[in-house]
């Protein structure tokens, strides 16, 4: 019997050391952040006319050229290469902007 006891004071030892500190300690209330803004409602209207301009040039040169005709070239030349090119400009800049 004494076996039992032993190992029951054992654990009653364990469970105070280190369930009963986090317990007691009242620490300060944590300053809870305001949630993030949804991207939408980030954007200035510049920059959504940026993408729509960007979506609208993909899709009047996928219907003007055909791509899946068997002109995948001159569309990514005409159609794709200037959107990638521009946005690639607008993000180089913006690293420049923020560094300084």
């Amino acid at each position: 019997m004494s076996g039992l006891t032993e190992i029951l004071l054992i654990l009653l030892i364990i469970v105070v050391l280190f369930f009963l500190p986090r317990m007691v300690s009242r620490s300060a209330p944590a300053v809870r952040k305001a949630p993030p803004q949804p991207l939408l409602k980030k954007l200035s209207g510049r920059w959504r006319l940026a993408i729509l301009a960007s979506v609208v040039w993909l899709a009047a040169t996928a219907l003007w050229l055909q791509p899946w005709v068997g002109n995948q070239n001159l569309f990514v030349g005409l159609g794709a290469a200037p959107v990638i090119v521009g946005w690639g400009v607008v993000w180089v800049m913006a690293g420049f902007r923020k560094r300084r």
